[in-house]
């Protein structure tokens, strides 16, 4: 199923206004004249201790000069060179998610240039990502007070961060979104051959105002598509055209944008990680597991280098997360195992209420293995959690231990824990964010007890097809090879239950999500097994074993044990 994301104001009016007006851009550094100021004092460049949960003192270290991250020329009207580097190489950061680096590079162009409106301009945009509009705004004021120092281009950036956050203050407020999409578009059409300008209007069509190259629209798609033609080799509109084309299922399309930023970005971590995204979709796992080791390699080097703790970037989590799915694809549990333990037990420096994201990982693949006596003290522990996500999480997983085997009033017993605690969980939430990512546990945990239950089985076949069908729509990397795991589960339960007609289905669906897993031969295969259908049998075990040929021996063992 393809999903594709329409927002109602597209911009089609703005691309003929300007369509006849654009040029391509130099592929050199460019500046522009500033209007003559007078002298200000030294602005000072971060009042907070800590921004975003990330120390000040680390977000403010100094850092050299990089090379094959990702940089673009994107004029500014400072009159230092190296400021002007260290800015573009603050953007390819800012731009490739990595925050802590940006953040750095932008304060060093400040102590280059202590009156770069810009780089004011682009810490605002990158606290957004922190999650910190407090320090947003105080970036954003900051480069106001310095306005005299910039060009009318730059004071339209600055106009453009104060719209901005607006409407971040109030995320569901459309009315808002359509002032800061139309501000965009306006400057846009006033300097159209800022590119900057371009991908900002790219990312206003998200369907929040916090957008930021993840959740495009087609009419992003138009965009970034027309940022191309000015400019075929701009590594971000690569980069937003990968998540883009992701968000349609349209993963041969995302893997050229995938392997065009790769090439152009090498020794961006992001970038690398973006090109796993796709070739683990296409089928070669392989190939997305190298990019992915190389994508960490970076990362802990730098860690090691800059002497900071990998908590504080996002991204290592999340790339770690997936190297692991990918790990657990090829059956490599022991390989995975010491990355999504890495993960239970790194702390979180911001959204401390996510906590459980990072726990439920390790328990959920031992878990997986049948390994229930090591599972069950993590479960429980995670009962007694600080947040009330981790209790959620907790109950569930002794819920789904419990069902597993066959002990249903237990199963009952942790799902109404889970439940009570998804209450508490809601009523302390933040954002809307939190209930989406916790809400399907329990309710997957009651479909899969209804299922046992023959006096509940038409209501639990019922909403395990919902879920099914909610797993199909997965188009993020993570959300669908965890959907995978989760179809070939449901086929698992419906083959140990008997349920023959549900089973076959579940093992189509399985098949139609990812025809290359191993374990889609496997189901596929005992089906033909309990059917008498030998020749088809042996045909998916040998494909399975095949796909299966890197993969640890106890799990070997568990899933062809000898006769």
């Amino acid at each position: 199923m393809n999903r594709i994301h329409v927002h109602t104001l597209l911009p089609t009016l703005l691309m003929a206004l300007l369509i006849g007006k654009l040029t391509l851009i130099n592929q050199q550094s460019v500046t522009e004249p500033a209007p003559a100021a007078p002298e200000l004092p030294y602005a000072p460049i971060c009042g907070f201790t800590h921004v975003g949960g990330i120390p000040g003192s680390l977000l403010t270290q100094p850092v050299a000069l990089r090379s094959n991250i990702g940089q673009f020329p994107t004029p500014t009207s400072t009159k230092s060179p190296k400021a002007q580097e260290y800015f573009e190489q603050g953007m390819a950061y800012l731009h490739g998610y990595s925050l802590v680096e940006a953040a750095r590079s932008f304060h060093e162009a400040l102590k280059q240039d202590s009156t770069f409106v810009m780089a004011h301009v682009s810490l605002s945009r990158l606290y957004i990502q922190l999650e910190d509009n407090k320090a947003a705004l105080k970036a954003a004021e900051t480069a106001q007070s310095l306005a005299n120092y910039a060009s009318a281009r730059e004071k339209a950036h600055i106009e453009l961060r104060f719209a901005q956050l607006k409407a971040v203050d109030s995320l569901s407020n459309q009315k808002l979104l359509n002032e800061y999409r139309n501000k965009v578009n306006a400057a846009v059409k006033k300097f159209p051959t800022d590119l900057e300008l371009w991908l900002l209007s790219g990312n206003s069509y998200e369907k929040f105002a916090t957008g930021r190259g993840q959740g495009s629209s087609t009419a992003s798609i138009a965009i970034y598509e027309k940022v191309l033609q000015m400019a075929p080799n701009h590594p971000s509109a690569h980069h937003f055209l990968i998540h883009a084309y992701e968000g349609m299922s349209d993963y041969g399309k995302a893997l050229e944008h995938g392997k065009a930023y790769a090439r152009l970005a090498p020794n961006l971590a992001h970038a690398l990680h973006m090109y796993a995204h796709d070739l683990m979709k296409t089928g070669d796992v392989d190939r997305a597991i190298a990019e992915m080791k190389q994508t960490d390699a970076i990362e802990r080097d730098l860690y090691r280098s800059e002497k900071y703790d990998p908590m504080y970037d996002w991204h290592h989590i999340h790339n770690i997360s997936l190297l692991a799915l990918c790990y657990q694809y090829q059956g490599r549990i022991g390989e995975a195992e010491k990355l999504v333990k890495e993960r239970f037990e790194t702390k979180r420096p911001i959204n401390q209420e996510r906590t459980f994201y990072n726990k439920m990982g390790y328990p959920t693949l031992l878990i997986s293995q049948n390994r229930y006596a090591e599972a069950t003290p993590i479960a429980t522990e995670l009962t007694r959690g600080k947040t009330p996500g981790e209790r959620v999480i907790g109950h569930y997983l002794l819920g789904l231990m419990a069902l597993k085997k066959n002990q249903l009033e237990a199963a009952r017993t942790s799902l109404k824990a889970s439940q009570t605690e998804l209450v508490q969980a809601k009523n302390e939430a933040h954002t809307d964010w939190l209930n989406a990512w916790l809400d399907p546990h329990p309710k997957f945990l009651a479909a899969l007890i209804a299922l046992h239950d023959p006096n509940g089985r038409e209501k639990g076949l019922a909403d395990i097809r919902k879920f099914q069908t909610s797993a199909r729509d997965q188009t993020g990397p993570d959300p669908w090879i965890e959907a995978l795991f989760q179809l070939e589960m449901i086929a698992q339960v419906a083959y140990q239950l008997e349920l023959n007609g549900f089973a076959e289905e579940a093992a189509r669906v399985l098949a139609e999500h990812d025809p290359a897993y191993p374990g889609t031969h496997f189901a596929l295969a005992r089906i033909a097994d309990r059917k008498g259908d030998k020749t088809t049998a042996n045909r998916e075990y040998q494909l399975a074993r095949q796909g299966w040929s890197k993969a640890d021996a106890a799990f070997l063992a568990q899933n062809f044990p000898k006769k």
